[in-house]
């Protein structure tokens, strides 16, 4: 009687953990989603940039060739949790100063759109990594159960 109560508390497990994949994978779909969409708003406004500065005013020309570069954000992974994010530092160089000073609006949206790119990057990245490893304990408990079964089937 006992092990069949312990069975049906690791199907309730099982079902537990299907369910909360379910829900990280609509998570994950989402941010994917708002992904695609921050990089084409992104890309878009960067072309209506190029033909309102002209195409050898925004190119990679602009692109740092030499020197030592600070960027703004950088990917941060925690030691002690293994949980990444972004860090954003003010000190950094700012790309946009490099077409000048006055810039078009729609280069400033670009810059606005890519940086929303990064931060559901990092997004999906948090989410896939619980994905992972809600799998790892899916497996785990898969194995446990069928032991349970073979034990029952003797």
């Amino acid at each position: 009687m006992g092990l069949e109560r312990t069975a049906k508390q690791v199907d309730d497990e099982l079902d537990e953990i299907c369910l909360q994949m379910v829900q990280l994978m609509d998570e994950y779909c989402s941010s994917i989603g708002r992904l695609e969409r921050c990089l084409r708003d992104g890309c878009v406004h960067l072309a209506k940039s190029r033909y309102v500065m002209g195409h050898r005013s925004v190119s990679d020309l602009q692109l740092p060739t030499s020197g030592q570069y600070t960027a703004r954000s950088t990917v941060v992974r925690d030691e002690d949790t293994d949980v990444i994010h972004l860090a954003c530092d003010d000190a950094g160089d700012d790309p946009i100063k490099r077409f000048g000073v006055l810039v078009p609006g729609s280069l400033r949206k670009a810059q606005e759109g890519f940086c929303k790119c990064l931060e559901s990057t990092i997004e999906a990245a948090i989410i896939k990594a619980q994905m992972e490893k809600i799998r790892g304990n899916y497996s785990s408990l898969k194995n446990t159960r069928s032991q349970m079964s073979n034990i029952v089937k003797k």
